[in-house]
């Protein structure tokens, strides 16, 4: 199927570029991971505050972990799309018009713009690697939105939100706003121009196990001519609830829970397909030559009728969880490992406060840098105005500082903002009825504080597993429209008590900062 007229363009470029660039194994390779709907509580190395329930399985995970440096203060956003826009990007969402979900609306005009470059595109125009993509895309349904559209050489997997583990079907809005279950398993070839639906072929096998089949073939099929980028995009632990049967009779037999242990083997089998990815690598002789990358792209669903996600996961000991912006939603379970880690570094914890959007900026970095044979090359302190031959970002140095032992990391950042009433389409998507649609709100840290202000709050104080709900704790003056919730992240990581009463000028200050945020927003559009 001919996919779309700029392919030969772009193929011709890759190669200009590719021979221009004098791409070669000097420059590092490099393996994105991201696990789907992960909670901070469902994996062991996250296990900052003790054990507080009985985790999963991920021996693979926790012991990668243990040679890499372990991000426990990493923020995603509180939903899929706009978690991986900023990563993709390095921009918040709020720059990119898009907040909430995401890309499952058939001939919807407005997927993640072609005016804002990805990652993917930088290192395969500029440094010349091979971009391949596994698993999850969520960032586009149709030409010229596409992973083949933005820097992938090849794609495997899906581009919606969600698939069967098993059948690969996938519910997506029409035009008229009606539900169409469509197939959505494709492999995609920039330099043969195909796209093959691959639905029919792959019935029956497990979405965990065919993304990790294909990722090691990736890597063991890879040539020296040029690094490797590998994107690896699980769609597990995510709905629906369908894992292995095997793993189910075999592992977390620990768990007596029979839907739990269903949702914790979908945690060890993404656990097991790190661990292969990892495996190809060593025996490729390339995981010495490897910058790796696993983070959650939120915390796991733990409402009941919450978007129709799965309830299983955990984010304990912190509060709520996806769709929520108290921590449970938005905590990353993350940790990096490069070639030049050293034996100080392997297995600590970094507490420098990051975003999902500074992997942008690393990544560029990596791919910028040369390695020595010795492997004793650092990072050059990339800045973000090279990074992404534009100042329009919000990505920075964060993450490679840690890399170079400053863990400082960031002042502040805007975990949301939403500068006007949604669009009427948005009622589609919204997951929550219980509560009025958000018009006019924010979420930022500064420091260790984190301020909800705005209308619309108490859509954030729906009960979860720790706490009462939180509309008794807003604090909103006589006839003022706009409500305050501040918490002090360091004193109480759980968000407990509301501080905003006592601590007025920081509330001022932290509001000053967002009306700054809101001149380069755009409304929410998704």
């Amino acid at each position: 199927m001919v996919r779309h007229s700029s392919t030969l363009l772009y193929v011709l470029l890759s190669f200009f570029v590719t021979n221009v660039s004098s791409a070669d194994q000097s420059r590092p390779n490099v393996v994105l991971i991201v696990a789907d709907d992960l909670g901070w509580g469902d994996v062991g190395f996250t296990n900052k505050y003790g054990k507080h329930l009985i985790v999963p399985d991920t021996p693979r995970l926790d012991s990668l972990a243990q040679s890499s440096i372990i991000l426990d203060n990493i923020y995603t956003q509180t939903l899929c799309t706009p978690t991986r826009s900023s990563i993709y990007t390095g921009r918040y969402p709020h720059r990119l018009g898009w907040l909430f979900s995401a890309s499952f609306v058939l001939g919807y005009s407005d997927y993640l713009k072609r005016q804002y470059k990805t990652f993917t595109e930088v290192v395969a125009e500029k440094y010349g690697y091979a971009v391949h993509g596994v698993g999850k895309w969520h960032l586009g349904l149709e030409n010229p939105y596409l992973p083949v559209d933005r820097g992938f050489k090849t794609y495997y997997g899906c581009y919606s939100g969600a698939i069967d583990h098993f059948t690969h079907k996938a519910g997506v809005l029409n035009k008229n706003g009606f539900i169409d279950t469509i197939d959505d398993f494709h492999q995609d070839n920039i330099d043969t121009n195909s796209s093959l639906d691959l639905s029919s072929d792959v019935k029956g096998q497990h979405s965990t196990h065919l993304f990790t089949q294909r990722a090691v073939n990736v890597i063991e099929s890879h040539k020296d001519k040029s690094p490797m980028f590998l994107v690896v995009s699980y769609t597990a632990p995510h709905s629906p609830r369908k894992p292995s049967e095997e793993i189910v009779h075999n592992r977390n037999q620990h768990i007596p829970d029979k839907e739990k242990r269903e949702y914790a083997a979908m945690v060890t089998q993404v656990d097991d397909g790190v661990g292969a990815i990892s495996d190809a690598l060593a025996r490729k002789n390339m995981w010495n030559n490897t910058v790796f990358i696993f983070i959650s792209d939120h915390g796991a669903s733990v409402m009941p009728n919450n978007c129709a996600d799965t309830v299983g996961g955990s984010n304990l000991p912190f509060r709520d969880g996806k769709g929520s912006y108290f921590e449970g939603g938005i905590k990353g379970a993350a940790f990096v490992s490069t070639p030049w880690l050293t034996a100080e570094q392997k297995g600590m914890r970094s507490p420098a406060l990051l975003h999902a959007v500074d992997i942008y900026s690393f990544i560029i970095a990596a791919a910028e840098d040369k390695l020595s044979g010795s492997l004793s090359a650092s990072f050059t302190k990339t800045s973000r105005k090279t990074a992404a031959d534009d100042n329009d970002i919000d990505s920075g140095d964060y993450l490679i500082d840690v890399i170079r032992g400053n863990h400082t990391g960031r002042d502040t950042i805007l975990h949301n903002l939403v500068t006007g009433p949604l669009p009427s389409s948005r009622s589609q998507h919204y997951c929550s009825s219980k509560f009025p649609m958000p018009s006019n709100y924010a979420v930022l840290r500064h420091k260790n504080f984190k301020l909800f202000y705005g209308n619309g709050l108490e859509t954030f104080c729906q009960a979860d597993f720790l706490q009462k709900q939180c509309i008794d704790i807003l604090q909103k003056s006589s006839g003022d429209t706009e409500a305050h919730m501040l918490f002090d992240i360091d004193t109480d990581p759980f968000e407990t008590t509301n501080v905003a009463g006592t601590n007025p000028e920081m509330v001022k200050h932290m509001i000053s900062i967002i009306e700054e945020y809101k001149r380069g927003a755009l409304n929410a559009w998704m």
